[in-house]
């Protein structure tokens, strides 16, 4: 990645981050009753959020290998919560990683299974990794 488009990358992320984070806080205010809206309206909302997409998109590309609830699958994909590997690496390079893939070879594969880039979805944007990183961050 070019540092222009790393750039863009991270601006585009921070940007998500700062909106998901003053979303919290009105939904956290209006759960405690200092908002105008229901609270239903805004969990309504937050389905919108780069997290829930994150997560959407974590459901549909990797848990066929890492398990529904991302508690891993034996002898196929390991748990994705409360994860070294994860809280041991930056969002840059777990983006990396997740566009790279892993051999089955590879001296760090715990399974022995080969994970494919983008995880097997090759549609997945940067953007797309970005929230699926900020949603495995909850994880931890």
């Amino acid at each position: 990645m070019n540092r222009s488009t790393h750039d863009g990358v991270r601006r585009a992320r921070t940007t998500r981050v700062w909106a998901t984070l003053a979303f919290a806080v009105a939904v956290a205010l209006v759960a405690a009753g200092c908002g105008g809206d229901s609270v239903e309206v805004a969990t309504t909302a937050a389905a919108g959020t780069p997290i829930a997409y994150g997560q959407q998109l974590a459901g549909e590309s990797c848990s066929s290998c890492h398990g529904q609830n991302f508690e891993g699958v034996k002898n196929l994909g390991p748990a994705l919560t409360d994860n070294h590997f994860i809280r041991d690496h930056t969002d840059d390079e777990l983006i990396e990683f997740i566009k790279e893939g892993r051999s089955k070879d590879a001296p760090d594969n715990e399974t022995g299974i080969a994970m494919p880039p983008y995880g097997g979805n090759p549609r997945l944007t940067d953007d797309d990794l970005a929230d699926i990183v900020l949603f495995l961050r909850t994880l931890q």
